[in-house]
């Protein structure tokens, strides 16, 4: 099922006609609690300082809507960091600096025909991220509401054109992702998830490198349970404990495409769970780690070299293996 079928499903009961005129900080309380609602009912991802994308231009008009001047360069620096602790603490969330369940809550702006400003832009630019193109001009005019309807419709949405909590959750999910199919590396995170789930070339392993037991934060469990809709968990050993997190859809896509595209298959030792650095990419859900290449261990005669540059090529920005400290038989790729 799609996620915005289930975001849909969940909140159609709380559709009040909501105020979606600039400035945002005329946001009605009933707004705040359908996006509140939304949030808690299905992950969003959690962006922080370091993170570049879609996601994070986003962030950063919706951080100008509100009073809070970003530049929108897809970068999620320490301006960009500073602005999000300054706008939670005005909203009275942990002034941490990470956009999570509760601060898109807070920092979505409901936008329809006739609206215009950043919150427009920050649409705008995720209509086209997902593969509807709209110009970014801000005026959120036909055009803008002929693709919002396109789609509200692939995700599963009430095609009403108004991009409300519930579409701004599927936009951010890539739930109507416009690139759909065509060698597995498009869809929804479950759909990605989904595939993993069920595909023989990427074998996830079902229980824990150090012999730990917590059959619910392995390699496996945490694939199942987004491919399900739910978020993955980290360890009860781990420096966070156990924590729900969203795997990173762009992560997925990529662990797919290293199978459809590249023709590897690979065994994944973890993803969110197991035991890393304090400040891991896997306690994030956007990293994970392989200790075997068609049918070969690493550093044991794998193609590390050529499995790290193909995750490099779909996205990871940290990538280690044999040559780097604490990797010398498996490989690391985070986004």
């Amino acid at each position: 099922m799609k996620r915005g079928v289930l975001a849909a499903a969940a909140f159609a009961a709380l559709a009040p006609t909501l105020l979606t005129t600039a400035p945002v900080h005329a946001a009605t309380p009933a707004f705040e609690l359908v996006a509140v609602q939304a949030a808690a009912a299905q992950g969003w991802p959690t962006v922080n300082r370091g993170d570049k994308g879609a996601d994070v231009t986003a962030i950063q008009y919706l951080l100008s809507q509100h009073g809070y001047a970003t530049d929108a360069d897809g970068i999620f620096g320490p301006g960009s960091e500073t602005n999000v602790k300054k706008f939670q603490s005005a909203k009275g969330l942990a002034s941490d600096g990470d956009v999570g369940p509760k601060t898109w809550a807070k920092l979505i702006v409901q936008v329809k025909e006739g609206s215009s400003g950043n919150a427009v832009k920050a649409a705008q630019f995720q209509l086209t991220a997902n593969g509807y193109g709209v110009d970014v001009d801000g005026k959120f005019g036909p055009d803008t509401e002929k693709e919002t309807k396109a789609f509200q419709r692939k995700a599963g949405l009430d095609a009403d054109g108004i991009i409300g909590p519930n579409t701004w959750q599927a936009l951010v999910n890539n739930a109507g992702d416009g690139n759909n199919g065509g060698g597995g590396g498009g869809g929804t995170r479950a759909d990605l998830a989904k595939h993993l789930r069920d595909d023989p070339d990427a074998v996830l392993l079902n229980s824990h490198v150090s012999g730990r037991d917590h059959a619910a934060s392995t390699a496996r469990a945490n694939i199942v349970d987004t491919a399900a809709g739910r978020p993955a968990k980290t360890s009860p050993w781990s420096d966070v404990g156990v924590e729900d997190v969203t795997l990173n859809i762009n992560m997925l896509r990529g662990m797919v495409k290293l199978d459809t595209e590249k023709g590897y298959s690979y065994r994944v030792t973890a993803i969110a769970g197991g035991d890393h650095s304090s400040t891991s990419r896997h306690y994030r859900g956007r990293a994970f780690d392989i200790d075997t290449i068609n049918g070969r261990r690493v550093g044991s005669g794998a193609d590390h070299r050529g499995f790290m540059a193909a995750c490099r090529q779909f996205g990871a920005t940290e990538v280690f293996g044999p040559g780097d400290a604490g990797h010398s038989t498996h490989i690391h790729c985070a986004w």
